[in-house]
């Protein structure tokens, strides 16, 4: 029974071994392989190295740091605000400065120059600044958005030049914002990272081919400080988010009405007075315009219990303006009416006003009626 069972289970146990012994050589191998090390070859570190875009190759002007490396490392010495670099066996010059290197809030503008020397056979590759990738390895500013710029303006300028010596100069103005709070990092450090390439490529055999060699180009670092002043974003404050009215100065609202009417004043007048020559107003006439005058001073007294001298003065002013004797006196009257009918009645009631207003005679309520009477029979109530 025994040997019955091992010939059944030796087949399957040999096939198991088997396959274990397949799968466990090409890690062995794999193993084996990184292990080992080129004497000629450095280690590489995975700090100072980090994992920068596929096909691109270092060179002596990278830049092999980290982004946020001095988060670790409290101690290090923010870089200037102006600093140069030299790569490619003086092939290649750098220079970066910013116009202001201190009290940076977050999300403000900052304005940055680059300049790039280098000679005429050195391509240099600008595809990834303009779309928006500053860094390869992680980045602490952006490009401003243009929806935030006035119109015109970009967040990348390039211009460029021939010098003297045939080397070319290029100029890149550039506006970048951060949102990296003073809690994460004391002060920020602004770096650009470019393609570039000074050959083809070179087959097995040492032929070029006609794929350019490109490389990084890491230009020396800038450092910008933050603020300590104002709210670093990492901080909540305690206040009104509502929107708050303007204020304005109390004179405005009446300097503005005095300036509308001081210009709308000499146009309205000559509109006035063009309507009043196309269309003018009805002209009442003598009897309308006395009887005006004489209802409202009867009108007045009655309101006030009694007839006063501003009273009786509208009477009598009323009276010498329908007849024309304004300035005249009773004898002047006398001689100028002499041939009106109603002489006696006219004498009568100026006579009695000026007993008031100049004799100093008091104003009798039943005269005064009296004579509204008369008048109604010398001045007629309808032209």
């Amino acid at each position: 029974m025994y040997d019955d069972l091992r010939r059944t289970l030796f087949r399957p146990l040999l096939g198991l071994v088997a396959a274990l012994a397949l799968s466990v050589v090409p890690v062995a191998q794999s193993a084996f392989s990184q292990g080992a090390v080129n004497p000629g070859q450095a280690v590489p570190n995975a700090q100072t190295q980090p994992q920068l875009v596929p096909g691109l190759a270092l060179g002596d002007c990278a830049d092999h740091s980290q982004a946020m490396a001095r988060g670790a490392q409290p101690g290090l010495r923010r870089p200037p605000s102006s600093s140069v670099k030299t790569c490619e066996g003086g092939r290649i010059q750098m220079r970066v400065e910013a116009v202001r290197h201190f009290g940076h809030r977050l999300m403000d503008p900052v304005r940055v120059t680059v300049l790039l020397k280098f000679e005429p056979t050195t391509v240099v590759d600008l595809d990834s600044l303009r779309r928006g990738t500053i860094t390869f390895n992680g980045q602490e500013f952006d490009l401003v958005s243009p929806l935030a710029l006035a119109p015109g303006q970009l967040p990348v300028e390039v211009a460029g030049g021939r010098l003297q010596d045939g080397s070319v100069l290029l100029r890149i103005e550039l506006l970048v914002q951060s949102s990296v709070p003073i809690s994460v990092a004391p002060y920020l450090v602004f770096r650009l990272d470019l393609r570039y390439a000074l050959g083809n490529i070179r087959d097995a055999g040492g032929q070029e081919t006609t794929s350019l060699d490109w490389r990084v180009l890491s230009t020396p670092p800038v450092g910008l400080t933050m603020s300590p002043t104002a709210v670093s974003g990492d901080q909540f404050r305690d206040i009104a988010i509502e929107p708050v009215s303007q204020v304005r100065p109390w004179p405005t609202l009446w300097l503005l009405i005095l300036g509308i009417f001081s210009i709308l004043f000499m146009p309205g007048l000559l509109v006035v007075r063009w309507i009043n020559r196309k269309r003018p107003g009805r002209i009442p006439s003598r009897e309308e315009a006395a009887w005006r005058a004489l209802d409202a001073a009867y009108a007045s007294a009655r309101q006030n219990g009694g007839f006063s001298k501003t009273h009786i003065r509208g009477v009598a002013h009323a009276v010498r303006a329908y007849f024309g004797i304004r300035s005249a006196t009773l004898s002047e009257v006398m001689t100028r009416l002499q041939d009106h009918r109603h002489l006696s009645e006219i004498v009568e009631v100026l006579g009695a006003c000026e007993r008031v207003l100049f004799e100093g005679s008091a104003a009798d309520n039943r005269e005064m009626l009296a004579l509204r009477r008369k008048l109604e029979s010398i001045i007629p109530r309808q032209s």
